[in-house]
């Protein structure tokens, strides 16, 4: 067990924390639709990839059971689809269900018969463009006939940019009016956006107005051949631009995806600000731009999964440690975990590899590399710190009706205050009776200095940590003289359990924090080391946030995790010629009005041509 100190609103040592602990049958469809369209956004013409053709042919028709190992969104949602179409399904996790987006507590905090005092691993915001997540959460049902897990997310009404140096922050309120887009509005959208809430120069909006239209308009083709290949970064120039630049524009992938800026795929970037963008005009989807959970994810989400699943009938084997994989003749005949009581066997007809990447690859070895040598590619994916320390307040502190982005802080911070959508009363729920509010603070930037203790995040202790994070919520907050985090409003914190050391030996300098939970960076030109979903192994298939999703967005998020999971089980149901229904896949929402600029580029990409409005011709990259 990992510790947690506490502060007070001056930083100084406060209280200690100890812890960190109905079948859903669809209409007949067509076989597997993947391949080059899907990729562009469409659902693919019917077609059963070469690598699917080789596990059909190696693996066992007929076969029924299932080893799903790993208990996130993932391995939940492949477990999910195929008890549904009748397969004995058996879920193998090391923790607690519901992997990164699962929520924690903090044992013994609890008193009076209130539960312990709730934590999040993340801020758990569920964008408009998540349709394969809306689809899962509609089909799992809350106790007692109160609908589904669906009717557990509230809207954010607003986000905050929280601007430090004395700038004066910006709500931005998630009500854009729908009207059709097209590249002269688009322009004149994203130049107003600057304009009004950037202050910069006047040329840099331009450049910035035009940079961003380039992305928005660029072909599939272009999308993956170049922007693919090129950071963030790079792309906007932003070692040429001002310091605002800088800070906002080029902060960006860090403050909403956990990103390196300087790192981070421009494609992945630019396919985010357009779903997000989308999705704040209402176009394609009928949910709200935003929405969060209203109780602990755990709670409001994955306890109802875990009844439902159940009711279905897979079976759940938990603290087991999948660490090696047996194979023979081209498939897996057995995984092997590690248990508080030994180690154990694990045998099934078919297996579904549901670990995120740090973990998954370390099954890799050199048989399993031998029969698909392009696992061997996720050797080069990278990953990187998100983790957050929760601050427990003793009143509310209403920063924002939604979530808070401190572009200006060193350690990229983003938080909200999540009582205030919850359905039940904090003070009278959970804790000790004097914590009206929860902080979710997440840190997405573990390697620049703080400015309070002159260090990174990961060098620093625990309590450094939550020092840390308190003085740049400050700083950012109360920068034009309004208090927001008054002396004395702050409970005590919680440090994420994801993140693991010896505080005493971190203080001396001795050694660093350790993250055991890291997630996958989406690094310019990282699409060609994820796999698919569908291995050359006969009977594995992979169902993760790694693997390669075609029908909506593909970068890391819960959307990609269950998409991915969706084309595992359509995998198992191809494999083992199940006469079932596919698990449905959603297209992402392409607007019909970009079409034909997008046409035009995709034209002038493939003559080695640049954007209409770009100045760079394109290097030759691989689609």
């Amino acid at each position: 067990m990992a510790e947690a100190a506490g502060t007070n609103g001056d930083g100084a040592g406060g209280t200690e924390l100890q812890g960190n602990a109905g079948t859903y049958r669809p209409g007949r469809r067509a076989v597997l639709r993947c391949g080059a369209a899907a990729g562009a956004g469409a659902v693919g013409s019917a077609l059963v990839p070469a690598v699917v053709q080789r596990a059909v042919a190696g693996s066992r028709p007929g076969g029924r059971t299932v080893a799903v190992l790993g208990g996130g969104v993932g391995g939940l949602t492949a477990a999910h689809e195929l008890a549904e179409r009748g397969f004995e399904v058996s879920v193998y996790e090391q923790r607690r269900l519901g992997g990164k987006a699962r929520s924690v507590s903090v044992p013994g905090t609890g008193s009076g018969g209130r539960r312990d005092l709730p934590g999040e691993l993340g801020h758990r915001a569920v964008f408009g463009f998540y349709h394969h997540l809306f689809d899962t959460l509609r089909r799992i049902p809350l106790p007692a006939g109160a609908g589904s897990a669906l009717d557990s997310l509230v809207e954010v009404p607003e986000w905050r940019l929280s601007r430090a140096g004395g700038h004066e922050d910006v709500m931005l309120p998630f009500s854009l009016e729908a009207r059709p887009l097209d590249v002269d509005l688009l322009q004149r959208l994203l130049l107003g956006a600057a304009d009004q809430f950037l202050r910069l120069p006047p040329g840099e909006r331009l450049a910035l107005a035009r940079r961003l239209t380039v992305l928005l308009t660029s072909s599939h083709e272009r999308n993956l051949g170049q922007w693919e290949h090129i950071p963030w970064t790079d792309f906007l120039s932003v070692k040429a631009g001002s310091g605002e630049y800088s800070t906002v524009w080029g902060r960006a992938p860090a403050l909403l995806d956990a990103l390196k800026p300087e790192l981070a795929s421009t494609r992945t970037c630019g396919q985010a600000l357009e779903s997000v963008l989308l999705s704040l005009m209402r176009r394609g989807t009928g949910a709200p731009p935003v929405q969060i959970f209203d109780a602990p994810t755990s709670q409001a989400w994955f306890d109802p999964w875990e009844r439902h699943l159940r009711a279905l009938g897979v079976r759940f084997a938990m603290a087991h440690t999948v660490d090696a994989l047996e194979l023979r003749g081209g498939i897996v005949t057995a995984a092997r975990a590690r248990t508080p009581t030994g180690t154990v066997r694990i045998e099934a007809d078919w297996f579904v590899v549901a670990l995120p990447t740090e973990r998954a690859r370390l099954l890799w070895d050199e048989p399993v590399r031998r029969a698909d040598p392009r696992l061997a590619a996720m050797d080069l994916l990278q990953t990187n710190w998100c983790q957050g320390v929760q601050f427990f307040l003793r009143r509310p502190a209403r920063l924002a009706r939604g979530h808070v982005l401190h572009p200006d802080a060193p350690w990229a911070l983003a938080s909200v205050s999540q009582a205030q959508f919850w359905r039940e009363d904090f003070a009278r729920t959970w804790g000790d009776g004097q914590v009206h509010d929860r902080l979710s603070v997440d840190i997405n930037d573990w390697d620049e200095p703080g400015p309070l203790h002159g260090k990174p995040a990961r060098r620093c202790t625990r309590k450094e940590i939550a020092q840390e994070v308190w003085a740049q919520l400050k700083a950012s907050l109360e920068d034009t003289g309004r208090e927001a985090l008054p002396d004395g409003i702050l409970h005590s914190w919680y440090l994420s359990p994801a993140v693991a050391g010896d505080d005493d030996a971190v203080g001396r300098g001795d050694a660093e924090l350790v993250n055991t939970e890291p997630y996958l960076r989406n690094d310019a030109g990282s699409w060609a080391h994820r796999p698919d979903a569908t291995t050359a192994i006969g009977n594995m298939f992979l169902a993760a946030e790694y693997v390669r999703t075609y029908s909506n967005v593909d970068f890391a998020c819960m959307e990609t995790a269950c998409e991915a999971a969706r084309r595992a089980a359509n995998a198992v149901l191809e494999a083992a010629r199940s006469g079932a229904e596919p698990a449905q896949l959603f297209p992402g929402y392409r607007p019909p009005e970009l079409e034909a600029a997008k046409r035009l580029d995709a034209a002038r990409y493939r003559l080695g041509l640049p954007h209409l409005l770009d100045a760079r011709p394109p290097a030759r990259q691989a689609v």
